[in-house]
């Protein structure tokens, strides 16, 4: 038995197999062939996201092949759940005829969203707003809410609302979804914004919860 390490960008996984007592590296005659490799990436949908995808095609040599040192069946290998970075690949036959390529997987730039958020300033109040900052344009609006009111679901900037959570979804040019949240208080019942209750109305910075991109395809 012997064990021979199987390398990519993203880590290191180690193989055992056994060699044959028909090796394919015993009595070879033949001479060695120019071998030609075609490689074809799907890079990852989104930022963040793992569906990459590098298929590798080899002709001529002398099979069987082997790719990072592990022996493959056919002359197609294919690495699926990737993430975006530097990838690279040496390819070589039983003759030692061999050769390296690497590729370089990308994705659509992460897409930053922030808010200034207005609080109602009287209880019961509707003078509240979210005031959305996306990091690029050409970007689209869905905007939800559980218990508030008010919205334009497909506006991006809201004004008019009550307290309440309130949710949008950001789609890009790529089809990838970046979701957040956002809260918008209001003065306690008996008080206004501008008197008594130590409410202060305001604009404050609101990034409640975190930015999710899914979905879409870039290649």
């Amino acid at each position: 038995m012997k064990t021979k390490q199987f390398i990519f960008a993203t880590g290191l996984l180690t193989v055992t197999y056994l060699f044959s007592a028909f090796s394919s590296f015993a009595q070879i005659t033949e001479e060695k062939i120019p071998m030609s490799v075609q490689m074809v990436n799907t890079n990852p949908s989104c930022f963040g996201s793992n569906d990459g995808v590098i298929t590798i095609d080899i002709t001529g040599g002398f099979p069987p092949y082997s790719v990072n040192g592990l022996e493959i069946v056919g002359s197609s290998f294919e690495v699926t759940n990737l993430i975006a970075g530097q990838y690279s690949f040496y390819i070589s036959d039983p003759l030692l005829t061999n050769t390296t390529i690497e590729v370089q997987l990308v994705t659509p730039p992460q897409l930053e969203m922030s808010a200034a958020v207005t609080n109602v300033s009287t209880y019961g109040g509707n003078d509240g707003a979210i005031d959305l900052t996306v990091s690029y344009p050409g970007v689209s609006y869905n905007w939800s809410t559980p218990d508030g009111s008010g919205l334009v679901p497909m506006q991006q900037d809201q004004n008019g609302l009550i307290a309440g959570v309130y949710a949008v979804t950001v789609i890009d040019l790529y089809g990838c979804e970046t979701n957040k949240r956002f809260t918008v208080e209001q003065a306690p019942q008996g008080t206004t914004g501008t008197s008594g209750g130590g409410f202060m109305p305001g604009v404050n910075p609101n990034i409640n919860g975190a930015n999710n991109s899914t979905g879409g395809s870039v290649n």
